[in-house]
């Protein structure tokens, strides 16, 4: 069955976008447990190298890091030496989907959850059923990962994957704003979009900088991997989430056709004011993520979907910018928080992997003690960072590096919060609260959970991905005025199969509700 469906990767896998959230934020975590947690040794064992796919840039010193790893591992008896592979975000899809299509053999690769979620690839037969190798080698893996995020990984009571427990999931819902750029214009920190907008419009005419401050993102229909779920707490709806892209699902157990809702046809008439009003860039349908990591970097930006900045960034648009003049902001704030995933990011090991174990070690080798994390996140102490304190780090910049550390690993890829630092200089306080705090008042989304099976329906589903890029995704992005497209959008959509794939998308999630009670 797995190879049954091969054929489906490179229809599906290539069709989706890669999003700013998925990618690391610029937070530091803290830590200060698991120095002396235990790993699984034998030091008679032969070292076996595993291939560790993960989407972005390699870092400068990365292969002195893993060579550092590499020894720790060895001197661990682990048995794993460790091969990072780098693949450019704007070609993640498109590799890993044909390494996966291919039956290429690597180990491990990364998986973001509010993109292309690891049920999607277990659904075509691509992941390996790791449950035994976590039950025998992943001690500290249960150890420091909550049972009920770790049961978020599992399809009929079997592990596919690893979550990354790094982050709240209810700080979805929120974004960042400049508050030096707020005082810059005399303006108040807005509590509805109409006033976002205004003040938005203010902040463009009057920007002093030498690139417009437009909304950085890329072009996608998913509100959840855009980060448009801010608009949702305005809406008397709420709270409800969207899953996989295409399925609106409220706490009252419904689940419809999330592109027919109201709430769609409202977020996009945002969408669409902020392009009418040239608060987008006009060429937002072929921006590519390095594009908008690069304005995010340059501190060119007012607004900010979802968590990110640093202080370095936004020094070079405002040199005598501090770390609080990045601020959280929450539409209706006193609404509930709703996590509309249990993980957001984790790993998981492809069926093709002749290693499947050996993955798993190394995971829950970084999670044996501050030491190994520390080493695989920060890199060389001395070299690449110094401690600060208990809970916090020193990255050493390098003024020929864009003033940062030659080496960092990624938090949403690896992150821990039982081990993560705080670059206590330059990290942002607000974010840090949002992302890294347990939110007490927050609720899990009813389809949390929800694992979701296009096997009766797979060509449709395939079919609607595609006509759903080239058609609505326009639409959404406000590109194309919603009331002249939509309807011709949608008949284009049903051709391709959406009712059917809808209908059987309530098919299982009401049998998933049933199996609760």
């Amino acid at each position: 069955m797995k190879k049954s469906y091969a054929f489906l990767l490179a229809a599906v896998l290539a069709l989706t976008t890669l999003i700013g959230c998925g990618k690391d934020s610029n937070s530091d975590g803290t830590a200060d447990e698991g120095n002396n947690a235990s790993v699984h040794n034998d030091k008679s064992a032969e070292t076996v190298k595993i291939k560790y796919l993960v989407p972005g840039t390699e870092p400068k010193d990365y292969k002195e890091v893993f060579r550092k790893v590499n020894e720790k591992l060895a001197a661990d008896g682990v048995g794993v030496e460790v091969e990072k592979v780098y693949i450019p975000w704007d070609a993640w899809d498109q590799k890993l989907n044909l390494m996966l299509s291919t039956g290429e053999e690597f180990d491990l690769f990364h998986v973001m959850q509010d993109r292309t979620p690891f049920s999607s690839y277990y659904n075509r037969g691509a992941l390996a059923d790791i449950s035994d190798a976590i039950e025998t080698y992943g001690e500290n893996l249960k150890k420091h990962i909550p049972d009920d995020i770790f049961d978020g990984a599992k399809i009929d009571g079997k592990y596919y994957a690893v979550p990354s427990y790094w982050v709240e999931m209810a700080s979805e819902g929120q974004f960042n704003i400049r508050r030096d750029i707020l005082r810059e214009n005399n303006l108040e920190e807005p509590t509805t979009p109409a006033e976002l907008i205004g003040a938005w419009e203010t902040v463009m005419k009057n920007w002093k900088g030498s690139n417009k401050p437009y909304l950085g993102t890329r072009a996608d229909f998913d509100p959840i991997s855009l980060h448009t779920s801010i608009l949702h707490r305005t809406y008397d709806t709420f709270p409800f989430t969207v899953r996989d892209k295409f399925f609106y699902v409220n706490q009252n157990g419904e689940a419809k056709s999330w592109i027919e809702t109201e709430e769609f046809k409202k977020d996009a008439s945002f969408m669409r004011e902020l392009y009418t009003k040239g608060l987008t860039n006009p060429d937002i349908l072929v921006m590519k993520q390095e594009q908008v990591d690069a304005q995010m970097e340059s501190g060119e930006w007012f607004v900010r979907l979802g968590t990110g900045g640093s202080l370095n960034g936004l020094k070079k648009y405002n040199p005598e910018a501090t770390v609080d003049d990045i601020g959280v902001v929450w539409f209706n704030p006193e609404k509930q928080y709703l996590r509309p995933l249990t993980f957001k990011n984790g790993n998981a090991v492809p069926v093709n992997s002749k290693h499947p174990e050996a993955a798993v070690k190394f995971m829950d080798w970084m999670l044996a003690s501050q030491e190994n994390y520390d080493l695989a996140l920060y890199g060389i102490e001395g070299t690449h960072y110094t401690e600060d304190g208990e809970k916090g780090f020193k990255p050493i910049r390098d003024p020929e590096n864009n003033n940062n550390s030659r080496y960092r690993g990624s938090d949403s890829q690896n992150g821990n919060v039982n081990f993560m630092r705080f670059d206590l200089e330059s990290s942002i306080p607000d974010n840090n609260k949002v992302l890294f705090e347990p939110n007490p008042n927050a609720v899990n989304s009813i389809a949390a959970n929800f694992v979701f099976d296009p096997t009766n329906v797979r060509t449709e589903y395939t079919n609607i991905l595609s006509e759903a890029s080239a058609s609505i995704t326009p639409i959404y992005m406000g590109v194309q005025e919603y009331d002249k497209a939509f309807p011709a959008a949608l008949e284009k959509m049903r051709k391709a199969g959406l009712d059917k794939v809808v209908a059987e998308y309530q098919k299982q999630f009401q049998e998933y509700l049933d199996a609760q009670k």
